[in-house]
């Protein structure tokens, strides 16, 4: 049941994450990348970069990297991702309730079927 709840949230961890921009797919639109939010940037010799977009400029796009300034060529960029966190923790919580509701409804079905049933009612049925 723990090794469940650990797949589970790693699942829920790295799948939540909506695609903003692929090369293959989007060639050089980088129209849904928007300066204020928070990406992860793939570049193209697969180095994730975590960044605050600032601005997107006619090459390039600028953001703060650990509070650093930090820009990266539009031609280097292979994915671009966008971390959604209402949505993780919905799926965590619902994983969550999930596993406690399903373990609470096991324990009283357990506790259910040994209170009905006595060692004398066994003795019986074994005659």
């Amino acid at each position: 049941m723990k090794n469940l709840s650990i797949i589970l949230l790693i699942t829920c961890l790295t799948s939540c994450f909506s695609t903003q921009y692929v090369a293959e797919k989007h060639h050089g639109n980088f129209e849904k990348v928007r300066a204020g939010n928070r990406y992860t940037i793939l570049d193209t010799e697969n180095k994730k970069v975590s960044l605050d977009v600032t601005s997107i400029e006619k090459d390039s796009i600028r953001g703060n990297k650990q509070n650093l300034p930090f820009a990266i060529a539009k031609n280097d960029i292979k994915r671009i991702r966008k971390n959604n966190t209402a949505g993780t923790l919905l799926i965590v919580g619902g994983a969550v309730a999930g596993v406690t509701i399903t373990t609470v409804a096991l324990i009283n079905l357990i506790k259910v079927d040994s209170e009905d049933s006595s060692l004398d009612e066994y003795q019986y049925q074994l005659n």
